[in-house]
Formats: structure tokens, C-alpha cells, sequence
């Protein structure tokens, strides 16, 4: 049986990015489940969990596409 972590993000978008689907990519690109915490116009606050390898495709995803990601509580 699978381990099921639940890790929180930090993210912040660039200026090119806040207009980009970044949300809907990262669920298409990764099994982790996704929920938005809090948000604001160019940053938001995900908690993460899935299995561990999951966590971290979904936190390579983001940062590839030049989102700033900053664990919070690890």
C-alpha cells in the first residue's frame, strides 16, 4: 500500500505568468491533489498531498515553469 503525504506550498507566479492556466496544468501534469489554501493575485497557497513522488513531480512542475516554490512547515 502507497504512503499518503500532505505537504504546503508557498507559490509565487512571475508577472508573464499571472494571466496562464498554472492550476489547471499542474493537476493535468501530476496525480497529487491540488487545493488552494488561500490565493491572491500572483501568489497562492497549495496544500499538496499523494504519494510522495507525486508531491514532488507536482513541485518540479511548477518550479520548471518559473513559479517561485517555498515549502512551508517542512
Amino acid at each position: 500500500m502507497s504512503r499518503t503525504s500532505r505537504r504546503l506550498v508557498h507559490c509565487t507566479l512571475p508577472p508573464e505568468l499571472v494571466h496562464q492556466p498554472i492550476l489547471h496544468g499542474l493537476v493535468r501534469a501530476s496525480a497529487a491533489v491540488v487545493n488552494v489554501r488561500r490565493a491572491g493575485v500572483a501568489w497562492f497557497l497549495l496544500e499538496l498531498s499523494g504519494p510522495p513522488a507525486e508531491l514532488e513531480r507536482a513541485e518540479a512542475w511548477l518550479t520548471e515553469r518559473g513559479v517561485a516554490v517555498e515549502p512551508i512547515g517542512r
